[in-house]
């Protein structure tokens, strides 16, 4: 009987101890389950935390992009390369624009054009005149922007620019011979503060409104058939008026981009003189028979951070059809 008793004592004691085992195992699968899913969460918090940094890195890069566009006419045999450089703010890339002008130069083009606003009215002019000098080797055609057209000593600056060999368009018409293909280039003054009279001396500076200004150049008396017709203007919103003109191709910045985009859904939030969500914020527009491409620009500014929105080289192939 005292055996029969052990026996089931002991028994007892085994079963008692197989479950404590058995606790025991399923407490370590729980701590490891829990381990586990411990350790997934911690894994996805750092994927997505790479995953915001790449996005952040992204939407707020700051280096220029170069975008390439190719325009077709039938008045261009040979063809040729236009850089199209807009709204600098004489925002500086690299120690005297070293990086920036580099880059520019193996693009290769064959005439640079500057669409106002390289000289910005408060952060002085340093880094637009280190980037004309560092491409002095081409021709360099420039028309004023509106911050030019604020800044405190207009005229001066026209002048040093004048002086480094860039041709300055002031409601101009110029007829110029590229890869022997001739063409209409021609650029009007910003109308920035229309009516108001700057002068320098004997030097006159008079906005006007941009269909007059158009007018003056002279575009309605030349043979624009034959010949394929530019105009580089600072004003993008214009586009209008630019209609009313025989102009093939417009060349404008001022939009900035829209300043905040996302991509695939918003082309830009706000521009100036166009306000929320510009149509015309930055790329390629046909209407009729125009073209326009509107660069987004160049400047750098801490206070107005660019988001989706890099800064940007415009670099045209005009070519035949």
């Amino acid at each position: 009987m005292f055996e029969r008793k052990n026996k089931y004592s002991m028994s007892m004691i085994k079963d008692k101890d197989k479950d404590k085992d058995k606790d025991k195992d399923k407490d370590k699968d729980k701590d490891k389950n829990k381990q586990m899913s411990k350790d997934k969460r911690i894994r996805k918090m750092i994927y997505i935390i790479i995953l915001l940094v790449v996005i952040m890195v992204i939407a707020l890069w700051n280096q220029p992009v170069y975008r390439e566009y190719t325009i077709q006419s039938d008045k261009i045999t040979n063809g040729f390369r236009i850089v199209h450089i807009s709204d600098l703010h004489s925002s500086i890339y690299g120690k005297e624009q070293k990086r920036l002008i580099a880059k520019i130069k193996a693009k290769e083009p064959d005439i640079i054009v500057l669409t106002g606003d390289i000289v910005d009215d408060i952060k002085g002019e340093e880094g637009a005149y280190q980037l004309i000098d560092g491409l002095s080797e081409y021709p360099m055609y420039y028309v004023s922007g509106n911050h030019e057209g604020w800044h405190k000593d207009t005229l001066g600056i026209f002048r040093i620019i004048e002086d480094r060999n860039v041709i300055h368009l002031k409601d101009e018409l110029m007829k110029i011979t590229i890869n022997e293909d001739t063409i209409n280039i021609l650029g009007v003054i910003d109308p920035a503060g229309i009516g108001q009279e700057k002068t320098r001396g004997s030097e006159k500076y008079n906005r006007r409104p941009l269909d007059q200004a158009l007018v003056a150049t002279g575009i309605m008396e030349e043979n624009t058939e034959d010949f394929f017709t530019l105009l580089l203007s600072h004003r993008p919103e214009y586009i209008e008026i630019y209609k009313q003109f025989p102009i093939d191709l417009v060349l404008a910045g001022h939009a900035h981009g829209g300043q905040i985009r996302i991509p695939f859904l918003l082309n830009g939030t706000y521009s100036p003189n166009q306000g929320f969500f510009p149509e015309y914020a930055g790329g390629l527009y046909e209407e009729d028979d125009l073209k326009m491409i509107v660069s987004r620009g160049l400047s750098l500014n801490p206070l107005l951070p660019r988001v989706f929105n890099p800064p940007e080289v415009v670099v045209i192939d005009i070519t035949g059809k």
